[in-house]
């Protein structure tokens, strides 16, 4: 077939024609393939990304207007690799200021509905067009826990390792270092914190004090943390504690931020209640009423319940009352109400935390001396104690009921260190025709140890050795270590003297039921 011109002018319009839609669609194809990820078109902006925080809690971005103007953000949004947060309306931020977005993954007020990676990730900043006016690449910040990605200066485009300027002026201004830490409890064996400093860490320590000891611990660098392991401390130990990180230069910052004026603490208590301290108020030398017991008492936990148990002469365990005790600025008290002078009250507290666990005061411990159980081991107290400075200041009788012993209890507190020497005397049916000495006069010498803990002695007349109608007469003896003797019996003291002693129809009597 033989083409004329105009048939060849018309193929080669086609193929023109051809070529260029060719072109058009060639072009088309590059723009849908250009990675707008790595290559972002980002349109100038005066509000920028100021400030990244990717280790904190919460984490932040911060912004940053360059204007001289307030600027409205209603509509802008920020973005990490998956999520958008857009900024509430009416959000604004004041000419040359700053405004903080909270990273927390909460999405509520100028709280953002994701949280920063400290693994490093990209932010980007958009306005109410959604045009792409900033971004910025975070690096990885796990390492540098409790620093910033900052624009140095304000709006710049050089981006530095930061100490922290939250709503305020980015600068390269040498700090002390960061210390990220949670307290140290009595059950941390490795404690593990994170310490950053933009110019690097120098030392950190821990350091333990007790009322016996102080301990300066170096925490060596492992697995991006600084760790140590913690000394163990006996049951009842109050341990104070702080950290001292030091960078290159010489700035030094603490945890908790006092340091050594304000340091952390925590007491060593097995996982129970721990009595800290017991005192009692009314049953002091002179004085008759209430007694008042104040307890400060801690637990990790939380204490539940602290109890008082008290009984009356004569009474066993099973019969003791119990008294729960009224908490009020962080003390415990309780009373035991006015009772006879004379009178010996034997008593023990107990403390109840939120588990059930169970401490006791005394303490109570396997083999020990006290047993809650049982009530000769617990402490005790007079009611209306007589003032004394040397010699017997009391003493109490137990009248036998159904055959049982008769019980005697004195009380003998020297001034000087304590006697050396403690008796008791007592005879039966006393006739001053008929009475020997040597045959009807009887004697108890204390075989313990002397001054006891609390300055009692007890003597025992058993049951075997009177009858119901019997009249005892008695007395004590007390010697020093000069070897001066005193006397006593009841209501009379030191003017009962040798002559007297040596005369039953001056001793205190009672008569056996």
């Amino acid at each position: 077939m033989t083409l004329n011109k105009n048939d060849m002018k018309a193929i080669r319009l086609v193929l023109i024609a051809l070529l260029a839609s060719l072109t058009i669609i060639s072009c088309v194809k590059d723009e849908l393939y250009e990675d707008k990820t790595d290559n972002p078109i980002i349109q100038a902006s005066d509000v920028v990304i100021n400030e990244v925080l990717s280790t904190g809690d919460p984490d932040y971005l911060e912004l940053y207007n360059s204007s001289d103007a307030t600027i409205d953000l209603t509509g802008y949004a920020v973005a990490d690799n998956s999520e958008t947060y857009v900024l509430p309306s009416g959000t604004t931020i004041d000419a040359k200021g700053y405004l903080v977005i909270e990273c927390d993954d909460t999405n509520e007020g100028l709280h953002s509905n994701f949280k920063i990676s400290s693994g490093g990730e990209t932010l980007s900043l958009f306005d109410a067009s959604n045009k792409l006016i900033d971004q910025v690449e975070v690096p990885s910040l796990a390492d540098y826990s409790g620093l910033t990605y900052a624009r140095i200066p304000d709006g710049s485009d050089v981006w530095e390792i930061s100490n922290d300027t939250k709503g305020a002026a980015n600068s390269n201004e040498n700090k002390a270092p960061v210390i990220t830490a949670e307290e140290l409890t009595e059950f941390t064996e490795i404690y593990s914190i994170q310490v950053s400093d933009a110019d690097g860490v120098a030392s950190v320590k821990l350091i333990l004090m007790t009322a016996s000891s102080v301990q300066s611990l170096d925490m060596p660098l492992i697995n991006d943390e600084y760790q140590i392991s913690v000394p163990t401390f006996v049951l009842g130990t109050k341990v104070e504690y702080y950290v001292e990180a030091k960078d290159l230069t010489g700035k030094t910052s603490y945890y908790p931020e006092l340091g050594y004026s304000e340091p952390n603490f925590y007491y060593i208590t097995d996982d129970k209640p721990l009595f800290l301290s017991v005192t009692y108020e009314g049953a002091q030398a002179g004085n008759l009423g209430d007694v008042t017991f104040t307890v400060d008492a801690f637990d990790n936990d939380s204490v539940q319940e602290v109890k008082l148990y008290y009984i009356f002469p004569g009474q066993i365990a099973d019969e003791k009352t119990s008294v729960v005790l009224s908490f009020n600025d962080s003390l415990y008290t309780g009373v035991i109400p006015l009772q006879a002078s004379g009178t010996i009250i034997r008593y023990y507290l107990r403390a109840e935390d939120n588990d059930g666990n169970k401490t006791y005061y005394p303490l109570e411990t396997t083999g020990g001396s006290f047993n809650h159980d049982d009530e000769t081991t617990w402490p005790s107290y007079m009611a209306g104690e007589p003032v004394v400075i040397n010699g017997f200041s009391m003493f109490y009788t137990t009248t036998p009921e159904d055959g049982s012993d008769l019980v005697f209890t004195v009380k003998v507190k020297y001034d000087n260190g304590g006697p050396q020497e403690v008796k008791f005397y007592y005879t039966s049916n006393y006739n001053a025709a008929t009475y020997d000495e040597a045959i009807d006069r009887f004697d108890i010498v204390w075989a313990g140890a002397l001054p006891t803990g609390d300055d009692m002695y007890t003597f025992t007349i058993p049951a075997a050795d009177f009858s119901s109608g019997d009249a005892i007469s008695w007395y004590f003896r007390a010697k020093d270590g000069n070897g001066d003797k005193m006397y006593f019996t009841d209501g009379k003291g030191e003017e009962f003297d040798g002559v007297m002693k040596d005369d039953p129809a001056t001793w205190n009597v009672i008569v056996i039921p």
